[in-house]
């Protein structure tokens, strides 16, 4: 029997983000039907899309990308998603979609968690900072999820 993890990640996007990557994005979101034509996210299906029929999480599971248009700031895309997956399938994507929402977060420090369905505690924290991801087991140091990534020196959630 197959463990399953509630995934809740939630950030904004810097302004200079592509087109090409917002749709790419839309479409891993389950907000879109539109296959990308030269992905960027090595993952098949989208990768953030809920599934199921929506019992599975209490409150149900959920994805948005929303443009914010701030007064004092440059529009930018919020993101939000909180999915149920199952331990085969979030080993791999934990490896490839924090690195990939990274490059374009505005968000600089916490942007989700990862968490066994039935424990009340976070398995898992994930983090961007400069255009890498990070991740931390509680209490531990946040630790780089690609090669070349400075250590990670945040002390708090930010956004420019």
């Amino acid at each position: 029997m197959s463990l399953h993890y509630e995934w809740t990640l939630s950030l904004r996007l810097r302004p200079d983000t592509p087109d090409v990557f917002v749709e790419e994005l839309r479409y891993h979101l389950g907000l879109s039907d539109r296959v990308p034509q030269d992905p960027t996210l090595d993952v098949e299906g989208a990768a953030l899309a809920p599934s199921g029929d929506g019992d599975e999480l209490a409150g149900g599971p959920a994805t948005s990308l929303v443009l914010q248009q701030p007064t004092s700031a440059p529009p930018s895309w919020g993101v939000f998603a909180r999915i149920l997956v199952l331990d085969d399938a979030m080993y791999d994507l934990v490896q490839v979609v924090p690195p990939w929402l990274a490059k374009w977060s505005l968000t600089a420090g916490w942007i989700g968690f990862a968490r066994e369905e039935m424990s009340l505690d976070p398995w898992l924290a994930f983090y961007a900072a400069d255009g890498h991801a990070y991740a931390a087991s509680p209490g531990e140091e946040p630790q780089p999820l690609t090669d070349g990534a400075p250590p990670f020196r945040l002390t708090q959630t930010t956004e420019p």
